[in-house]
C-alpha cells in the first residue's frame, strides 16, 4: 500500500474537522450556550413591559449545589488515585508512581482548580475536558567564573549539564606553596571561567479545554475509537515562535475556519490584517489528534497535528490522544452525554413563569386596577398618584365615582406550582434541598424521612461520582503516567511530607492499572466514622485471637483517619507494618520449663557464689585483724628497744660527766632499765627526743627502723 501524500492527508484532515464541527454546531453548541445563559440567570426573552421580569436560578442552584459533593471526595484523602501493579515487575514502582503522579496533578499543577472547572464544565456543558501535555522547556545558558578544579568536576558530573566554552588561568598562590608544588612535580591548581548549557526538566501541564472549542468525530462511541479529537486554540504569532516553529511558517499560517456555515464568531478569531504589531496578531489553529495511515502499512496510527487554514505547523506520529473527558449523565454509545443542567432548563423556564405570576398577583392585590366614573368629574392625576394619604378630587358620591376591580388572587396556587417544580427538579437531578442545608420546612419533617430522601439523593450523586472516577479521572492518571514514562529523561526531586524524594520514572511501566480513591461518596461521613469506631471493638477482640495482623490494623487506622479528614495520618501517627521490628517467636511449654529450671540453677549458683564470697570476706577480715594485732605487738617491741637504746645513751653521757646518782624512780615505767643507777633530770620527753634522733640515724644509714 502506497504512502499517503501530504495533499491526501490535508483533505482527510479538513473532512474530519468539518464533519465533527458541523455535527457539534448543529445542536450541542446551541444547548451549551443555552445552559450557560440559564446558569447566569439572563432574561428569557419573553418578558412583558409592566409585568414581573424576575428569573429563577434553578440551573445555578443545581450545579452549585452538586459541585461540592463531586469535588470533595477526590481531595479528602491523601491520594486521588492509586496505581496497581500489572505484574510482579511493577510491584516496586507502583507506590512511587502513585505518589509522583498525585504530586504532579495536585501540587505541581493547580489540581483543585482544574478539577473544579473540569467538573463544572461537565455539569453545565455536557462534557468536561482536560488535556495533559508534556512541556519541555528550552535549556538555559549559564556562566560561571573562577571555579576550582573540584567545583568544575562536580558541575560537569551533574545530569543534564553540557560544557559550551571554558578558559583557565592559574590560581593565585603564595610563592613558597607554588615552589613546593613545582618541585614535587604537581600541576598548579587552575581557576576556570565556563559557559554551560543546563537542561531543564520537563513537566506535565494540565489545562482545561473550553467545551465550546472541543470537537470529536460524529458517531464515535468512545474517545479512543474516534477518528479525530481536538480543539480550536488561539495563539499569537509570538507564542508560535516561542514554541519553536520557523519564522516563515508562523508568518504565513492563517486561521482555520471549519466552514462558513458552522463557524462560531465567538470561538474562531479572524486574522487582523491591519494589526500594528504582527507578533501580537492572533491566529486560531486546530490542535488535536487524528488517525491516518501515513506510512501505508494498512494501520491507521495516531498523529498529533497543529493546523492552520493553509498549512500544518505540526504533523507527527504519537501514541494516542491526550484528553480526559467527563460527562455526568452518559448516553450509551456516545462520547458526549447529558449535562446535569439539561433536565433543569425546562423547569427553570416553568419556575420563572410561576414566580412571575406569584409576584404579579401580589402586585395586583396591593395595587388593583380601578374603575373611574368620568361623569363624577374625578381628577385622573389624583387617582394615578399612589401617595399615601393623598387626596382624590371629584364631585358626587365617591362609591359611585371610583371602584377597584377585583381580580383572582393566585399567589397560593403559584406557590404550590413552585413546590411541584422543586420536587420535579430534585427527582430529575438527585440534588435535594436537604443536602444543601436546612430550610424552615425541613425542621418539621421526621429524621427518618429526611434520611431516606438524602440516601436516595446520595445514591444518584454517588453514581455520577463513580462515573467520573471510572472515565475521565482514570484517563487522566493513565495519560500522566504515559507522558512521564515516555518523555521524562532525568530524575526529579520533589518535596513530600517535609522530605525531599527523588523519582525516576524511566524504569516504570505505563500499563499499570489505576484505582481511584473517591472516599465514601456524598454520604454522611460522621455516620461512617461512628460505624468504623464500633467496628474497632471487633478489631480488638479479633486481634486477641489472632484474626487480624499489623497490616489490617494499619489499614483500619488509615480508614479512620481518612473519614476523620486527617490527611497524612498514615505517616504522621502510625508506623507502616514493614517498619515494625519483628517480634521474637513465643517459646514452647518445654522451652519455658527448661528456661525455668535453668533460671533456678542460675539462682542457686548465684546464692552459693554469694555465700562463698561472704565467707571469704569474713576470713579476710579475721586475717587482717590478726595481722594488725601482730603489727601492733611488733611496733611496741620495737619502741621498747628504741627507748632502751636512748636510755643507755643518756646514762653513758651521765657517767662521763659524773652526774650519776642513787636511783629514785624509773625514767619510764615497764622498761628493763637499770634500777640502781639512773640519770638525774631525765624525763619521758627527753627520752622520746633522743629516741627520735636515734631512729632518724637508723633510717638514714641503715635503711629502716631500729
Amino acid at each position: 500500500m502506497a504512502k499517503m501524500t501530504q495533499e491526501t492527508f490535508r483533505t482527510l484532515l479538513e473532512h474530519e474537522i468539518t464533519e465533527a464541527y458541523t455535527w457539534a454546531g448543529s445542536g450541542i453548541r446551541g444547548e451549551q450556550r443555552r445552559n450557560l445563559a440559564y446558569y447566569l440567570g439572563l432574561p428569557l426573552g419573553n418578558e412583558v413591559d409592566g409585568r414581573s421580569q424576575v428569573v429563577s436560578w434553578d440551573v445555578f442552584e443545581t450545579v452549585e449545589g452538586a459541585l461540592p459533593s463531586f469535588i470533595e471526595p477526590f481531595f479528602s484523602g491523601d491520594n486521588i488515585g492509586e496505581f496497581m501493579p500489572r505484574g510482579p515487575e511493577d510491584e516496586a514502582y507502583a507506590d512511587q508512581a502513585t505518589e509522583y503522579v498525585n504530586y504532579l496533578i495536585k501540587d505541581r499543577n493547580p489540581g483543585f482548580l482544574i478539577f473544579m472547572t473540569w467538573i463544572k464544565d461537565a455539569l453545565l456543558s455536557k462534557v468536561g475536558v482536560v488535556r495533559a501535555k508534556w512541556v519541555q522547556p528550552d535549556p538555559v545558558k549559564q556562566e560561571y567564573q573562577s571555579l576550582t578544579d573540584e567545583q568544575l568536576t562536580q558541575m560537569l558530573q551533574e545530569e543534564g549539564v553540557e560544557l559550551i566554552a571554558a578558559s583557565s588561568q592559574p590560581m593565585p598562590l603564595p610563592e613558597e606553596m607554588a615552589l613546593q608544588l613545582m618541585l614535587a612535580g604537581q600541576p598548579l591548581p587552575q581557576l576556570h571561567d565556563v559557559t554551560i548549557k543546563r537542561k531543564r526538566p520537563g513537566n506535565v501541564e494540565l489545562r482545561n479545554v473550553e467545551p465550546g472549542c472541543w470537537i470529536v468525530s460524529k458517531g464515535a462511541k468512545t474517545l479512543d475509537d474516534a477518528p479525530l479529537v481536538g480543539e480550536f486554540v488561539t495563539y499569537t504569532r509570538s507564542q508560535l515562535r516561542e514554541m519553536g516553529f520557523s519564522a516563515k511558517d508562523v508568518a504565513e499560517v492563517k486561521s482555520y475556519d471549519a466552514s462558513e456555515e458552522t463557524v462560531d464568531p465567538d470561538r474562531i478569531d479572524r486574522e487582523d490584517e491591519d494589526s500594528i504589531d504582527k507578533a501580537l496578531e492572533s491566529v486560531t489553529l486546530f490542535e488535536g489528534f487524528i488517525r491516518a495511515d501515513m506510512d501505508g502499512d494498512g494501520i491507521a496510527e495516531w498523529r498529533r497535528v497543529l493546523a492552520g487554514g493553509n498549512l500544518e505547523l505540526e504533523n507527527e506520529e504519537c501514541d494516542g490522544h491526550e484528553y480526559a473527558v467527563l460527562t455526568p449523565i452518559p448516553i450509551p454509545h456516545r462520547v458526549i452525554g447529558m449535562a446535569l443542567a439539561d433536565p433543569v432548563v425546562e423547569l427553570q423556564r416553568l419556575s420563572t413563569g410561576l414566580t412571575r405570576q406569584y409576584v404579579d398577583s401580589l402586585y395586583l392585590a396591593n395595587n388593583p386596577r380601578t374603575y373611574v366614573n368620568m361623569a363624577a368629574k374625578v381628577n385622573i392625576e389624583d387617582v394615578i398618584s399612589n401617595r399615601i394619604g393623598g387626596v382624590i378630587r371629584g364631585t358626587g358620591n365617591a362609591a359611585e365615582a371610583i371602584q377597584p376591580i377585583k381580580t383572582a388572587f393566585v399567589a397560593s396556587e403559584s406557590l404550590q406550582g413552585l413546590e411541584m417544580t422543586q420536587g420535579m427538579r430534585e427527582r430529575r437531578t438527585g440534588v435535594t434541598r436537604y443536602n444543601q442545608g436546612l430550610d424552615a420546612d425541613t425542621l418539621n419533617k421526621t429524621a427518618t424521612g429526611v434520611t431516606k430522601v438524602m440516601n436516595a439523593a446520595d445514591k444518584r450523586q454517588l453514581l455520577m461520582l463513580r462515573i467520573f472516577s471510572e472515565t475521565g479521572v482514570k484517563q487522566l492518571f493513565r495519560l500522566v503516567l504515559r507522558l512521564i514514562t515516555k518523555y521524562q529523561d532525568m530524575a526529579d526531586v520533589v518535596r513530600l511530607r517535609n522530605k525531599f524524594v527523588q523519582f525516576d520514572p524511566r524504569g516504570w511501566s505505563p500499563e499499570m492499572d489505576v484505582q481511584i480513591e473517591v472516599g465514601i461518596g456524598t454520604g454522611d461521613k460522621t455516620e461512617t466514622l461512628m460505624l468504623l469506631q464500633q467496628f474497632g471493638q471487633f478489631m480488638q477482640q479479633a486481634a486477641a485471637v489472632g484474626l487480624v495482623g499489623p497490616e489490617q490494623v494499619h489499614e483500619f487506622g488509615k480508614a479512620l483517619a481518612k473519614n476523620a479528614k486527617l490527611k497524612g495520618a498514615g505517616e504522621k501517627f502510625m508506623l507502616s507494618p514493614d517498619k515494625i521490628p519483628p517480634k521474637q517467636p513465643q517459646p514452647s511449654p518445654e522451652q519455658i520449663k527448661a528456661q525455668a529450671e535453668q533460671a533456678k540453677l542460675q539462682f542457686q549458683a548465684q546464692q552459693d557464689a554469694a555465700k562463698a564470697q561472704f565467707d571469704a570476706m569474713e576470713a579476710d577480715k579475721g586475717r587482717a585483724h590478726e595481722m594488725r594485732m601482730k603489727q601492733m605487738e611488733l611496733d611496741q617491741q620495737q619502741r621498747g628497744r628504741l627507748l632502751e637504746l636512748a636510755a643507755g645513751y643518756m646514762m653513758g653521757q651521765s657517767r662521763q660527766q659524773g652526774l650519776m646518782q642513787d636511783p629514785a624512780i624509773n625514767i619510764m615505767g615497764g622498761t628493763m632499765l637499770d634500777q640502781n643507777m639512773q640519770a638525774p633530770g631525765v624525763g619521758e620527753q627527753q627520752l622520746n627526743e633522743v629516741a627520735a634522733v636515734i631512729n632518724g640515724f637508723a633510717d638514714r644509714f641503715g635503711g629502716g627502723n631500729v
